[in-house]
């Protein structure tokens, strides 16, 4: 019986099992068993925990931005972004999916997230070259970026607590136009404002 359970089929239960746990108890702050068991990160597990493990970004929810140099080029220039993403905005653009298509986001359409592609791995949208030539320019400039978008979280909408599902890649958080009352509007990463 002890045999069967270290049989090669069953190693890779083991270690798909022993990727989930390692991903549920990583951070601070944990999904509910369900919550887990159906979540993408559970899904991407095994992979993700190969990713922790050669990874020479350190293990902290929340990077300094000096970790990534690059990344000032849209802190420079946020008024031209912010400008290009109102005129996105007013233009009814940044938006939900007009069907649920969008697999990765499908949960936050449905508590007030919009969006807008500019980028999505190797190329610019036809629609962001179009509308937004500027942001674009500068997000082309950047030759490790592979997406961006211009996201809108409307009064009263909400995300609700979620991992992101590939550890192969970090995210960066430029608001362009945010609340003037401080803590009305926080991003939580891991538990920390």
């Amino acid at each position: 019986m002890l045999m069967r359970l270290f049989a090669p089929q069953f190693l890779v239960v083991w270690a798909f099992l022993a990727s989930t746990v390692t991903v549920h108890f990583r951070g601070k702050v944990r999904l509910g068993f369900w919550r887990q068991f159906t979540d993408h990160s559970t899904i991407m597990a095994p992979y993700n925990v190969l990713m922790y493990l050669f990874s020479a970004v350190p293990n902290r929810p929340i990077l300094q931005v000096e970790m990534v140099p690059e990344l000032q080029v849209f802190r420079d220039n946020w008024e031209t972004i912010r400008d290009e993403a109102l005129e996105l905005f007013a233009q009814g653009q940044i938006k939900a999916a007009d069907k649920y298509n969008d697999w990765g986001f499908n949960s936050f359409f449905r508590t007030g997230w919009k969006r807008f592609y500019l980028k999505w791995y190797e190329e610019a949208l036809p629609s962001a070259v179009a509308n937004c030539p500027k942001t674009v320019a500068l997000v082309n400039s950047v030759p490790t970026l592979k997406g961006a978008m211009f996201a809108n979280l409307p009064p009263g909408g909400r995300l609700v607590q979620h991992r992101d599902p590939f550890a192969g890649s970090l995210r960066y958080h430029l608001g362009l136009v945010i609340p003037k009352t401080p803590g009305e509007c926080r991003i939580f990463i891991d538990g920390e404002p």
